[in-house]
């Protein structure tokens, strides 16, 4: 029972609020507001919804706002129309405000001197060339209140020709300001007159294809003012036909139509959003009885450039990195690169391509022939010869034929080792060479895996820090346009102004170095998987916040992190490396050679090489005294001989003994230095697994530590902007927030580049196996777990 009172009591004090609300609001003074437009808006199509919206919002609770239908009027294109709407709404007795949505309207507005109620006049686009009133920072005319949109056209001219040198100019304006507001029919003739340029004015309606036939071919450079009528696919088909015709365009009114396709502008995201808040917060200061003419007239929104880099790559224009580095940029990413690279790409094209390893794959090639080399003295030898002599005439007739005076003859001759523990030695020596060379070659590959991996991460890493830095710059840019803000109204002074500026010039300074170290990465990959290094990619991004993907799996850390496994597998991992590790076996095809040699060289004592030979001689043609004559000498033209022979050197000055001492030595060497290989291979096991052991954690520790410094510069920034808090305050929180996003972004690569470091140490890369072979390597794993529990 006691419940049901209760909610019975909670009903009803929701109801009797409920009845004070509707009661108050009954009681809120009405105002009736009424809009003019120009005429028909395509683009943007919601234009007067916007302000009404921001204005409702703001009148909540103190007034109410009502925009009768018959008090919004859409004028006819011209300025009559605009004028005629504009008096009709000055002599309704029943209108309170009035607001001139455009920018004939307001251009009307700031012409005339009085008013019988007010009168907001948003839209005047540059009040120099209006030649709107200006009394300090009002407009200093009873009733009138304008917003000077602080385009500045001379300003937004000498940008774009910062961007792009150009004579000709081609100036684009809807038709109904051209014909409606006079400073904009005279724009062209001024712009020409003040830069000195030949500029072309171009009224347009409701057509791209209009717009560009009217563009003179010689034509250099374009900008473009509000098209009221345009759709948003007419303004994407005009940013196309610009680009399509190279010309570089700079957009005056919007920065809608930079994400179109337009080149560059002065206009900032969200400034038609921002327009309508700063002109509703205005007329609740006119209700609440402020005199508009004694507002301030500024729209307070800063003057940043943007660039759309899609756009500046199909025209070919390249802003300098002064401009680039302090401008915000869109579609920076290039979408004209083909070459897309993922890692297990990377280490593909480094095993096909890479130098490194060509030369030992040459080395290898040559090292087959060396062994056949090695072996050729254990086959037959075969040669043959051929020559001609003369020798004096006693000798050849004492020789009885032997040798006759003058002779022409051909040799075949051969020679076979029955046994040589020399030659067998060699032979046994190179193949042992041969087969650590191929193990020097399986290192090299292991290598190459390694860095590429390595190689693509760090182009990832700083990619990444490139666009932390570009993120810091812009804070930095927004924080050096709230100093100004506070300097204005007198919470701080120039000297924080001035360090602001010199943070802004250094974290330029810093994205410069930054977008150095990307293109480094970057070739620095390209030499390795042996590409022209200059040549463009894309890396795939890896995902920040599950890096396991791009790591392979969760293999390794499972393994890794659960206590019941850990010490099983650090064993398993250090005998997996040893027996797997090419530079060991390496070592021990060197240690085998050295044995053999050492064999060889005891055998030189009392072995004896062991060969056979033989030759066959021709005479082809013999004269002269000791002429060859069968009847006279019992020789025929063929000579021949046949012989076993036994060669073992007795005394060769000590060098048997020097030689089997010193290959002893070298024996004792290679094996020291096995042992030396082995204890930092094991060492290097170990140390890999205890920074992926240590580096995955300090993921999500780091993630945790951005948040927070995130949350803490929120917090800085809206009390520095309140003048609670000081620009040291901001400036640590800043730094602290970068710092934190820095570590976060390299706490992910360096987990990444410290697990292919541990799959390099035990000579086996699990990320790159075949599922088969994957699996097969785990239960591997089980099977010792079992064994050695």
């Amino acid at each position: 029972m006691k419940i049901r009172g209760a909610l019975l009591l909670l009903m009803s004090l929701c109801v009797g609020i409920g009845s004070v609300v509707q009661a108050q609001d009954q009681y809120l003074p009405e105002y009736r507001i009424g809009i003019v437009t120009d005429g028909p808006n395509v683009s943007p199509s919601d234009w007067p919804d916007v302000f009404i919206s921001e204005i409702e919002q703001m009148a909540t609770g103190e007034f109410k706002t009502l925009f009768p239908e018959d008090m919004l009027l859409e004028a006819d294109s011209t300025r009559k129309g605009v004028g005629r709407a504009f008096d009709r709404l000055l002599a309704d007795p029943e209108c309170d405000l009035i607001i001139m949505l455009g920018f004939i309207g307001s251009s009307i507005a700031v012409e005339r001197k009085e008013f019988s109620k007010p009168v907001v006049a948003p839209l005047i686009f540059d009040a120099q060339q209006a030649k709107a009133p200006l009394e300090g920072t009002s407009s200093g005319v009873g009733n009138l209140l304008y917003i000077d949109l602080g385009v500045q056209i001379d300003q937004g001219l000498i940008t774009f020709r910062n961007l792009v040198d150009f004579k000709r100019l081609t100036l684009i304006l809807d038709e109904r300001d051209v014909k409606g507001v006079p400073a904009a029919g005279k724009l062209g003739s001024y712009l020409a007159n003040e830069h000195s340029l030949t500029v072309h004015l171009v009224p347009v309606v409701d057509s791209a294809q209009e717009a560009l036939s009217q563009i003179p071919a010689e034509t250099e450079a374009v900008m473009v003012g509000s098209l009221w009528r345009f759709s948003d696919t007419e303004i994407a088909r005009l940013a196309e036909g610009l680009s399509e015709r190279t010309l570089p365009s700079f957009t005056l009114a919007s920065y809608d139509y930079l994400e179109a396709g337009m080149f560059a502008t002065l206009r900032q995201d969200g400034a038609e959003e921002q327009l309508a808040r700063q002109v509703a917060i205005n007329i609740q200061e006119i209700l609440l009885g402020e005199e508009p003419g004694a507002l301030p007239v500024f729209f307070s929104q800063a003057r940043k450039l943007a660039i759309n880099m899609a756009t500046a790559r199909a025209i070919n224009v390249y802003p300098s990195l002064d401009y680039m580095t302090g401008a915000r940029i869109i579609n920076e990413e290039r979408t004209d690169i083909e070459r897309r690279l993922t890692l297990a790409e990377v280490v593909a094209e480094a095993l096909a391509a890479n130098l490194d390893l060509v030369v030992a794959e040459r080395e290898v090639a040559a090292g087959s022939f060396a062994v056949n080399e090695a072996r050729s003295p254990l086959l037959p030898q075969v040669f043959i010869g051929t020559g001609a002599s003369q020798i004096d005439d006693d000798r050849a007739e004492a020789s009885n034929g032997a040798n006759p005076e003058n002779s022409w003859t051909g040799d075949l001759g051969f020679s076979q080792e029955i046994y040589s523990d020399r030659s067998w030695t060699g032979y046994s020596v190179e193949k042992f060479s041969q087969t650590g060379r191929e193990f020097n070659r399986d290192s090299v590959k292991l290598n190459i895996i390694f860095e590429a991996s390595t190689a693509y991460f760090n182009v990832l890493r700083q990619k990444t820090i490139e666009r932390v830095q570009k993120d810091n710059m812009q804070l930095t840019q927004a924080n050096l346009e709230r100093a100004q803000i506070r300097l204005s109204s007198g919470i701080a002074g120039p000297d924080e102004l001035y360090r602001w500026q010199t943070k802004f010039a250094t974290d330029r300074q810093i994205v410069l170095l930054a977008e150095s170290a990307t293109f480094d990465a970057q070739q620095a990959l390209n030499r390795i998987i042996n590409r022209p290094l200059q040549e463009e990619f894309i890396a795939e991004e890896t995902d920040l916040n599950n890096p396991l993907i791009m790591g392979g799996d969760r293999l390794f850390y499972d393994l890794i992190h659960n206590p019941l496994y850990f010490r099983e597998f650090r064993n398993f991992m250090v005998a997996e490396g040893l027996a797997a590790a090419p530079e060991l076996k390496a070592f021990d095809s060197a240690i085998a050679a050295q044995e053999r040699i050492i064999v060889g060289a005891g055998r030189d004592y009392w072995l004896p090489d062991f060969i056979v030979e033989g030759d066959v001689q021709q005479y082809f043609e013999n004269s002269g005294a000791g002429e060859r004559d069968s009847s006279v000498t019992d020789l025929d033209e063929t000579d021949w001989q046949v012989g076993v022979f036994a060669r073992l050197p007795l005394f060769e000055g000590g060098r048997k003994t020097a030689t089997l001492g010193r290959n002893r030595e070298e024996l004792l060497q290679l094996q020291t230095s096995r042992d030396n290989s082995e204890d930092r291979i094991n060492q290097q096991i170990l140390q890999s697994l205890n920074n992926t052991r240590a580096s995955y954690p300090s993921i999500k520790l780091s993630r945790d530590a951005l948040d927070a410094a995130k949350n803490n510069l929120q917090l800085v920034t809206d009390s520095y902007v309140q003048g609670i808090k000081s620009i040291i305050d901001l400036l640590d929180a800043q730094n602290q927030a970068l710092n934190a996003e820095l570590g976060a972004a390299n706490s992910v690569y360096d987990f990444l580049i410290d697990l292919m470091g541990l799959q390099r140490s035990i000579g086996t890369f699990v990320t790159f196996m075949p599922t088969e072979a994957k699996e097969e390597w785990i239960n591997r794993f089980k099977e010792y777990a079992e064994v050695n529990k």
